[in-house]
């Protein structure tokens, strides 16, 4: 059975193993299949599907900072925190790289699958294109593997199927 799409934040206590929400860092709206990253001392969310199940282009960004200090004042909601909007994001059903220093995301889609690779530039305020992987693909795994390393592998083609191609990436991270 569907539930919907949540807005919670949550904190897992690796000594209790227990998990706790984070109310003062609820999401300015309900998604999930979403991407998030950490990247220059922000962390970076969205894309995904919005609860109307839509799939939405919608980023947001807030200082890392106020996360640690949400969990070290075990939630205090009196803190003020909000999440910045950002650009959209030039597609639906891209792929956020993990742990970069500056957000990236591969692939997508706008009514036919797409093989961009679009870096956002937060003094710009814009995501820039900087390439192309060699599949186009919506919602591929990415992930690091040095400092100037991407691995890219799977994805969805519009209308076909999912792929099982694998490539790596020379990139300056």
């Amino acid at each position: 059975v569907y539930a919907g799409a949540v807005s919670t934040v949550e904190v897992l206590n690796t000594e209790s193993k227990q998990w706790y929400s984070l109310k003062s860092l609820q999401l300015p709206e309900p998604i999930y299949l979403c991407d998030m990253t950490i990247s220059s001392g922000y962390v970076y969310i969205g894309g995904g599907v919005n609860a109307a199940q839509k799939a939405t282009k919608s980023y947001w960004r807030l200082p890392w900072s106020a996360v640690q200090q949400s969990v070290q004042s075990r939630d205090d909601t009196s803190l003020p925190v909000t999440w910045e909007k950002i650009a959209d994001s030039p597609f639906i059903g891209s792929s956020l790289l993990p742990n970069s220093k500056l957000p990236v995301l591969f692939g997508g889609g706008d009514g036919k699958t797409r093989s961009d690779i679009f870096v956002y530039d937060p003094t710009q305020k814009r995501w820039t294109a900087v390439g192309n992987i060699s599949t186009e693909c919506t919602r591929p795994c990415v992930v690091s593997i040095n400092s100037n390393s991407v691995f890219v592998c799977g994805g969805y083609i519009y209308n076909k199927s999912c792929t099982n191609k694998t490539e790596l990436l020379t990139m300056c991270l």
